[in-house]
């Protein structure tokens, strides 16, 4: 059986070993509450750079953060949180042909 990509809310932060309640309440702020999400951001390209400028530790703190979502989280999850996404179509956020 394949474990879902996320559960109805997610594994929240505050249930993360190593995630100290400020670090989660400066992610909250941006609305990024559980390990799914963590998981999902630190896959994108500068996404370990982004939390750790958000979180204002160093890049090397914000990998053991994000390691630490991971290991809260099935092994399936996290494969399919990990995988790269096609965006050419919607990478602007647009259709990239015009109106019809």
């Amino acid at each position: 059986m394949t474990d879902p990509i996320t559960t109805e809310s997610g594994k929240p932060l505050t249930e993360v070993p190593g995630w100290s309640p400020d670090q989660v309440a400066r992610m909250a702020r941006i609305g990024v509450s559980t390990a799914e999400q963590i998981v999902a951001v630190a896959a994108t390209s500068g996404g370990a750079r982004a939390l750790a400028e958000q979180l204002g530790v160093p890049e090397a703190e914000a990998q053991h953060l994000v390691a630490a979502a991971r290991t809260a989280l099935p092994p399936g999850t996290v494969k399919a949180l990990e995988q790269p996404v096609d965006t050419f179509e919607y990478g602007l956020g647009v259709p990239l042909h015009g109106p019809e």
